[in-house]
């Protein structure tokens, strides 16, 4: 399972190299990490990322950790502040008070 995801995890930054037209040689100058470091992770020695060198590829991919780690089905959605407090207040709340807020926010979004 923990093997699937470095896998996946690897490829999606093979994949955003790709996007980006980066090659591994440039991701290593800008993400100071070897260029055998990086090659190493796709070559038959099949090394993991350490949680280091992924943080400082996700800099330099401009992403987040959270967008690398997500499945493809996942969706990413960021949130700020305000957000946050919502959805702690959120699950403070039972199931019939969930409909009511939800029931209210309908009505609001009605006009």
């Amino acid at each position: 399972m923990m093997m699937d995801s470095i896998v996946r995890i690897k490829w999606k930054i093979k994949d955003l190299l790709a996007q980006k037209g980066m090659s591994y040689y440039e991701l290593s100058n800008k993400a100071d990490l070897t260029g055998a470091c990086i090659s190493n992770w796709y070559s038959k020695r099949n090394y993991t990322p350490s949680l280091d060198a992924i943080i400082k590829v996700c800099k330099v991919l401009d992403i987040s950790l959270a967008e690398l780690f997500k499945e493809e089905d996942e969706e990413f959605v960021c949130v700020g502040n305000v957000e946050r407090d919502l959805l702690n207040k959120w699950s403070g709340l039972n199931e019939k008070q969930k409909k009511s807020v939800l029931m209210q926010m309908d009505a609001f979004l009605e006009k």
